[in-house]
């Protein structure tokens, strides 16, 4: 089954039609990517972080902790903070690059 006809037809495809709701949320989601990039460059600003937004689309920043320069890489899209599985988001990461986690 062509795409044309997944889209014609949803309730025929093998997901039910399921693959236009999860395109649809996807697009919402993505859609914050500038609000969020903006809200961690205002953060990371203001405790005086040094950063650097690699990728706008996605939100991806490269940060250096403060004692040690260490590279923390950090996407504002998903929050995720590469290499610290069960921590997410800005001020988790504003915590680790002070040296506070």
């Amino acid at each position: 089954m062509r795409a044309s006809e997944r889209e014609k037809n949803p309730e025929e495809t093998f997901d039910g039609g399921y693959h236009l709701y999860a395109k649809e949320k996807r697009k919402e989601r993505v859609s914050k990517n500038g609000e969020r990039i903006r809200f961690a460059t205002a953060l990371l600003l203001a405790n005086k972080i040094e950063f650097a937004l690699k990728n706008e689309s996605t939100g991806h920043f490269h940060c250096y902790r403060k004692f040690d320069d260490k590279l923390i890489q950090f996407w504002a899209g998903t929050g995720k903070i590469l290499n610290y599985k069960n921590q997410r988001g800005i001020h988790n990461l504003i915590k680790i690059l002070k040296g506070e986690d």
